[in-house]
């Protein structure tokens, strides 16, 4: 996984970060309460968003650290390059996200036995046809979390993306096409091709303890029925 792309999804997983960086990237340079305002979000939010951004080094402050007011925020080159690199990937994967209920997903059985099996890190179902995909989320926590834009810009980057298997999970063959795994700060997302035009996601909580081989097959079964 090379550092560009770790960086990118690092700043797709969360809708705050997102926001904070493409408003940077359009705006320059600014404030946290100017950004809160602009973006119409809690200024603790934002706040929390360009700390976690700078440990990462996507932003930086411009200002000396000891100024405790007019401490103005700006992208970094290493920024810069992670937001090309997301925009790029995701440029000709588009995807329009609609969430549904369990009734209303397309593999029911998929959600009941992630439901099941892994009722406290199952985060995500997603089937995804075309430039259209129907999305499941567990549970309110993490529908607070996601938003329609960076599930959109995530399933793009898995779809153009070549197979990256986390390093904490079992390895397998660079070569297997069966399913793509990329993890990410707080999930893992596992992609799963059905057919020519449909591909199903599924995306667990980041130290979720799965055998890959073991997992994939058991959600092959699923969306078989």
């Amino acid at each position: 996984m090379t550092d560009s792309w770790d960086t990118a999804g690092y700043i797709a997983s969360s809708r705050y970060r997102a926001s904070v960086c493409e408003f940077l990237e359009g705006e320059g340079p600014e404030l946290p309460s100017r950004i809160a305002s602009e973006l119409e979000l809690a200024q603790p939010h934002v706040s929390r968003a360009l700390s976690e951004l700078r440990e990462r080094g996507v932003v930086e402050l411009l200002v000396p650290e000891s100024q405790q007011k007019g401490r103005l925020y700006g992208l970094t080159r290493r920024g810069r390059t992670a937001l090309v690199r997301l925009h790029g990937e995701s440029e000709s994967g588009s995807v329009s996200v609609t969430f549904v209920e369990e009734k209303a997903f397309p593999y029911p059985p998929l959600v009941d036995f992630l439901a099941a099996e892994y009722p406290d890190t199952f985060r995500v179902a997603l089937v995804r046809e075309g430039d259209d995909s129907d999305v499941f989320v567990a549970n309110e926590e993490v529908r607070e979390a996601c938003d329609s834009n960076s599930l959109s810009t995530v399933i793009g980057a898995l779809s153009a993306g070549d197979a990256t298997v986390d390093e904490q999970l079992e390895r397998t063959d660079a070569d297997d096409e069966r399913f793509v795994v990329r993890g990410f700060e707080h999930s893992l997302w596992i992609r799963l091709p059905v057919s020519e035009d449909i591909e199903v996601f599924v995306s667990l909580d980041r130290n979720a303890e799965v055998n890959v081989n073991s997992f994939v097959d058991a959600c092959r079964r699923r969306l078989k029925n």
